[in-house]
């Protein structure tokens, strides 16, 4: 409920969701943005460390990813610049998630 309220009172236009979060935490929150119930779907980013996060986040949709200790850290404000210009400009679709949330 608090996620919701906060959506709603708070448009979010970009999420960066750490999926080191317990899995079941991380779907649900998911469930809330993907959903966007009285508020605008925003870009969700996964930050992700490890290969079973990052399968997780594809799973549940993200619109990105940057990988931790890996991708260099300048290019996280890029990526999140670029995915929110491509859903502004409609060439960025919402992902559908793979999984039920």
């Amino acid at each position: 409920d608090d996620v919701q309220k906060l959506c709603e009172r708070v448009p979010p236009r970009l999420v960066l969701f750490d999926m080191a979060i317990w899995e079941s935490d991380a779907a649900y929150v998911y469930g809330i943005l993907i959903g966007a119930q009285g508020f605008e779907r925003p870009v969700i980013i996964g930050l992700c460390s490890l290969p079973h996060q990052v399968r997780r986040a594809k799973r549940f949709g993200a619109d990105g990813i940057w990988i931790r200790g890996v991708d260099d850290a300048a290019a996280l404000p890029r990526l999140a610049g670029d995915l929110i210009e491509r859903r502004r400009d409609g060439t960025l679709k919402p992902r559908v998630p793979s999984t039920p949330l």
